[in-house]
């Protein structure tokens, strides 16, 4: 399925499959452009646009991966039918089809991510720890996106209010704004964003640092939401059918 929806999505195009590389890469190079030339901010005091551009390729790694997955949630249910209304087949696994084509985006993003930090010298020994954190972050998008694909089959526009959330919280988020760059309250709000821990822990196994309360918050976000929404699915298996 996940090569089917893979080949659709680039079917027609000029560039076909490049998109899926093309597109992540014009994202970051354009909030780098706008935030670090135009807005002239940086991550740290002697920081220069080079390690913005790293700053944000880090954030925008698990962003594009979360961004996709959760739009995307909310439709799995009702654009298949045909599957859904087999009884044999485990619909469970819709969400894991998006998961893997919306990790591509991110993929190139980490490649690109490892050689330009690796130019720089920084390759960090807590990128052992990244196999922990793709795996709570399976296990997070898994839950969330059950969730919102069961909501979605009842509440109709319910992708298109995502969407533009989810749009939205990238400027109230740890993506392309570090601590030093806003004020200690405006950092403290973005922090109530769930999804900044995210962000955060990744950086962490990324560049080496470690925010332990980020970490908990987000390892108990994942197991939580894992567990309502593998609860949420099982129950309405029954009352799916009822709805599309």
């Amino acid at each position: 399925m996940t090569v089917r929806n893979l080949a659709g999505t680039s079917k027609g195009a000029v560039l076909g499959f490049l998109w899926i590389a093309i597109s992540p890469l014009i994202q970051v190079t354009a909030y780098v452009i706008i935030i670090s030339f135009v807005f002239r901010a940086r991550v740290g005091g002697d920081s220069g646009p080079f390690d913005y551009t790293i700053f944000v390729l880090s954030g925008m790694i698990p962003w594009q991966i979360i961004n996709r997955s959760i739009c995307e949630a909310p439709m799995l249910i009702r654009s298949n039918p045909e599957l859904v209304k087999q009884v044999i087949y485990p619909i469970e696994t819709l969400p894991l089809t998006n998961l893997l084509v919306g990790s591509f985006g991110g993929a190139v993003n980490f490649i690109v991510f490892l050689i330009l930090y690796a130019m720089a010298g920084k390759l960090e020994w807590t990128l052992v720890f990244l196999p922990l954190h793709l795996f709570f972050l399976l296990i997070f998008l898994l839950g969330i996106s059950w969730i919102f694909s069961i909501a979605g089959v009842i509440f109709k526009d319910l992708r298109e209010i995502v969407s533009v959330m989810m749009t939205l919280l990238i400027y109230f988020s740890p993506v392309i704004i570090s601590g030093s760059m806003v004020g200690e309250k405006v950092w403290t709000f973005i922090l109530l964003n769930p999804l900044s821990h995210i962000i955060i822990s990744f950086r962490d196994v990324l560049w080496g640092s470690f925010h332990p309360w980020s970490w908990l918050i987000f390892l108990i976000m994942s197991m939580g939401i894992f567990i309502l929404g593998h609860s949420m699915i099982t129950k309405a298996k029954k009352l799916i059918n009822e709805y599309i």
